[in-house]
């Protein structure tokens, strides 16, 4: 028999067990891998034949399908999915490793979930089998024409080969770049003894970032240590967390004094003694020393692209001396000697080498965005990238740049990122998610987590913490505050309870000193609230609520505004003993007697509604009684609406809204002058009508039907209020079966302007006015006109998320009561299908809205069946946003479809993000399915 040395690694998964009912899928897995074996081209593991190992078993198994080339699943439907199966399917599928699919329906011939999971374009093969000793029988055969269609497939026309683009910038090695140059006039840096210096450990270390594979050992020997070993010794003090400590500064040194002309040394010498010092966060040692840098290096009359890269690394930390003390300075040294400099030298070969780099990602993704949908991708030799990263950190340590050092974060953030896009590899998506937190860009870190919000779902407790860890990257104190805080925003949610504990209770500290300095970074403050919102559901909130309040209490009135918002918007006080509570209460009570605060009256009367809900005896009395005094109008409705929820009051709270509507309708657009509102009047009375129980007069509801028409037929209204108009007379004809029939005059007068809806269009909405087409149509059902066709054509006509959003929220609010009028098939169809469309939208806004429209549609038997499919795999796949929709909507699931509502119970008990846990949680203690 011919051997082979390397062998595609395949991993054989399915239930185990030495129970009697496992014995047949272990007679499976052995016979099937007996079989492979032969082939001589396969190395098989079963997780039951592997020897003993020092990490636990989990880890063992999940680190050997990490590395499996192929995976196959035999699946009993009799027997279901076993979970250590389903994390197996979860890992799989994450990591994008090449898989098939066998399930036996000897024992039952009803569908997995995991089975419904994979029915969508694009997924794993699967097959339905007989019986074991068909997936015996067919398992070596399928293997093998699966990797047989791939070489063809790499052998047909449709297939776009690896550019080689980069390998010939390789071949021009760097002495012959510099030759080319003659204002270098350091071209033997990168030689020794003539010959080229290696770089072989910075290489690989990269290497090994990007593309997964084991780190190489560095042999401690003497002999063995060149300016490559010393330079790779750097890079765990950059990436892994190592202290500056452990680098041998002094033998480095000695090593780079032969290779760098005297006058050069000498000045890098003094840059790596500003680099130990920038480490131990001394900023103004530093700075010193950089500016005898600079003097020397003029004195010494080296290139101008070296001075230049010393002024910027001088300016760039005297620019972060002066953030660090809240001060602003426009007589930075550094900038005034770069501007007095003719021109901008750029570095000679670090500049070249992430030019290349750029140059080639640029023609890659011009390359991909015109590819053929038939056409498939194979990845070539990676390395040649890679390479060019090590090319600027090596040169980076040889010089002493700690601005270049620094920047290889972005570099390697750029490169991740458009593997990650291109490729959808798990690899490049943490290491891009690490390195965009390194950028300490807060909207970009959330923009990132928010896009690929499904891939931040997959995170395993590990991989969040390994995330988080990599923020103690970052060398100076603050910004690794700022890096750690980015990262818990994110991933907070995802680490298991004893790293989150560990994590917060450094946090903690670090907040409380922040809080109590009289000197603290201001920056930092939208660091911290932005994290506390992002995690403030597993943080004590009597912390937060004291947090806050002592924010509120201090001199630092710079935070006043932050401190409270979060008490207003962030804070879940029915988890809030009420010793705090009432602390809370006496601050309020001050705060309506002081007339010199500085607070806005909007969020002291947000939080007097919220207290006035959770207090009550003296404390209740004494705010009351504040709140009647100070602002006795918005007492008697908005303050006694949310607190006492009676009739009268609803009355009295209805006329003002009505009377806002009216005024509004008189004065927009009047002479030409528009204005624009933060609150709805409309949407605060459509809330009040959605309330179960809500009563009001009939009078007042035919005045409210008759004003919103009004708002509708006014062109002056802008499209924003006519939307919001429009979903004020859904609910009202919803709840009100008679109110059509009252008010047919103006009924006729919405009939009568068919198409010819004008409205004012703000160019700060994203709303078109195109919209209100649709929202006409929608009203006109409720007229009984059949629209359906003109409602099939017009959402048709909407491509853009915008009007995708807007119409589904238009829907929404649509079907809201609809059983007390009956919607027709035909109207109820479109909806189905616009909703299958948009739950599968890559916009998380989108797909949010469409999965309430799904879960209203349930009603439909018919559809049924599609729906509940689709559910299994979003609560196996999607974020957790639109998760918790699901789970919040499971009493209506599981009126429905009882198996399917078990099913997201038990895989959200078991998700990744601890809200969701806590959700389902609460949830199966309310409905208690796991007991049925």
């Amino acid at each position: 028999m011919i051997q082979i040395g390397e062998k595609l690694r395949v991993f054989i998964s399915s239930k185990t067990g030495d129970d009697q009912a496992s014995i047949k899928y272990n007679l499976a897995r052995k016979a099937i891998k007996e079989l492979l074996e032969l082939t001589g081209l396969f190395q098989i593991y079963l997780f039951e034949e592997a020897g003993t190992s020092s990490t636990s078993a989990y880890n063992h198994y999940i680190q050997r399908l990490k590395s499996a080339d192929v995976c196959i699943f035999l699946i009993d439907n009799g027997d279901g999915v076993p979970e250590g199966v389903q994390n197996e399917v979860d890992e799989v599928l994450k990591n994008n490793i090449p898989s098939l699919y066998y399930f036996c329906e000897q024992n039952s011939k009803e569908k997995t979930s995991l089975q419904k999971r994979l029915l969508y374009a694009n997924a794993p093969k699967n097959k339905n089998i007989h019986s074991f000793e068909d997936f015996i029988q067919r398992g070596t055969t399928d293997l093998i024409e699966d990797i047989l269609s791939v070489y063809r497939a790499y052998g047909s026309g449709n297939v776009i080969h690896p550019s080689n683009d980069l390998l010939l910038e390789e071949a021009n090695d760097e002495s012959d770049q510099q030759a080319k140059d003659e204002s270098i006039s350091v071209p033997h840096v990168l030689l020794m003894n003539g010959k080229k210096i290696s770089k072989d450990k910075c290489r690989q270390y990269f290497i090994s970032m990007f593309l997964g594979s084991e780190k190489e050992q560095t042999e401690d020997v003497s002999s063995n240590r060149n300016i490559d070993y010393y330079c790779s010794t750097f890079l765990p003090i950059m990436f892994e967390g190592s202290s500056y400590d452990n680098f041998e500064v002094a033998a480095y040194l000695k090593m780079l004094q032969n290779l760098l002309p005297k006058t050069y040394f000498e000045v890098v010498k003094l840059r790596w003694r500003a680099i130990g010092e920038y480490y131990q966060n001394n900023l103004s040692e530093s700075i010193e020393i950089l500016k005898q840098v600079y003097r020397d290096s003029v004195s010494y009359k080296l290139e101008e692209w070296f001075i230049q890269d010393v002024l910027i690394d001088l300016r760039n930390q005297i620019n972060l001396y002066h953030e660090r003390r809240n001060e602003f300075t426009d007589q930075n040294f550094g900038q005034i000697e770069l501007n007095k400099m003719e021109t901008i030298v750029f570095y000679p070969n670090i500049d070249r080498h992430e030019k290349n780099l750029l140059e080639q990602l640029e023609k890659d993704r011009q390359k991909s965005d015109i590819e053929s949908y038939s056409s498939k991708t194979f990845l070539g030799d990676r390395s040649l990238y890679i390479n060019s990263i090590a090319d600027i950190f090596f040169e980076a340590m040889i010089f002493g740049s700690m601005t270049h050092l620094t920047r290889l974060h972005s570099i390697i953030q750029n490169l991740s990122y458009e593997w990650f896009v291109r490729n959808d590899e798990w690899g490049m998506f943490k290491l891009n998610f690490k390195n965009t937190i390194m950028t300490l860009d807060k909207k970009k870190v959330h923009r990132m987590a928010r896009t690929f919000s499904n891939h931040v779902e997959k995170l395993t407790q590990e991989e969040a913490k390994e995330i988080y860890d990599y923020a103690e990257n970052k060398i100076l104190n603050h910004h690794k505050l700022v890096a750690q805080l980015l990262a818990i925003s994110e991933i907070g949610y995802y680490l298991n309870d004893h790293d989150f504990s560990n994590v917060w209770n450094k946090l903690e500290i670090q907040l409380n000193g922040w809080k109590n300095s009289e000197s603290s970074i201001v920056n930092l403050e939208n660091y911290i609230f932005h994290a506390l919102k992002h995690i403030k559901d597993r943080v004590d909130q009597n912390y937060l609520t004291e947090f806050c309040l002592s924010i509120l209490k201090s001199n630092s009135v710079r935070y006043h505004d932050s401190a409270i918002e979060f008490l207003c918007s962030s804070v879940d006080y029915s988890s809030v003993d009420y010793v705090v509570i009432k602390k809370l209460n006496e601050y309020v009570i001050n705060l309506l007697e002081d007339e010199s605060s500085s607070i806005q009256n909007h969020y002291i009367k947000i939080l007097c509604c919220e207290l006035g809900q959770i207090i009550s005896g003296e404390e209740l009395q004494d705010l009351n009684s504040k709140v009647q005094e100070k602002w006795p109008e918005f007492y008697k409705l908005e303050y006694l609406i949310e607190t006492k929820k009676s009739e009268s009051v609803n009355t009295l709270f209805l006329e003002k809204q009505l009377a806002t509507i009216k005024y509004r309708n008189k004065t927009q657009g009047e002479n030409g002058s528009y204005a624009g509102y933060s609150d709805s009047p409309f949407l605060i009375i459509k809330n009040i009508f959605s309330i179960e129980g809500a009563i009001s007069s009939q009078e007042i509801r035919d005045d409210i039907f008759k004003t919103t028409a009004t708002t509708i037929l006014d062109s002056k209204q802008t499209v924003n209020d006519k939307i919001q108009a429009y979903k004020l007379l859904y609910t009202l004809c919803r709840v009100d079966k008679n109110i059509i029939d009252r008010n047919n005059q103006v009924v006729e007068a919405l009939v009568d302007i068919g198409e010819n809806i004008d409205a004012y269009e703000s160019m700060l909405s994203y709303v078109q006015k195109q919209i209100l087409v649709f929202a006409h149509y929608l009203l006109l059902s409720l007229f009984q006109k059949d629209v359906w066709v003109s409602i099939l054509n017009e959402l048709s006509s909407y491509d853009d998320e915008g009007s995708q959003i807007e119409a589904c929220k238009l829907i929404k609010s649509y079907l809201v009561k609809e059983d007390e009028l009956e919607t027709s098939s035909s109207m109820l169809g479109i909806f189905f299908q616009f909703s299958l469309i948009w739950i599968n939208s890559t916009s998380l806004n989108l797909r949010w809205h469409s999965v309430h429209l799904l879960i209203t549609l349930l009603n439909v038997e018919e559809y049924v069946e599609t729906i509940t499919t689709r559910f299994i795999r979003i609560i196996n796949e999607d974020n957790s946003y639109v998760k918790s929709q699901l789970i919040h909507g499971l009493d209506m699931i599981w009126k429905i479809d009882m198996k399917t509502a078990k099913y997201i119970l038990e895989r959200s008990l078991m998700d990744s993000n601890y809200v969701i846990r806590e959700i389902a949680s609460s949830k199966n203690k309310d409905i208690e399915i796991l007991n049925l």
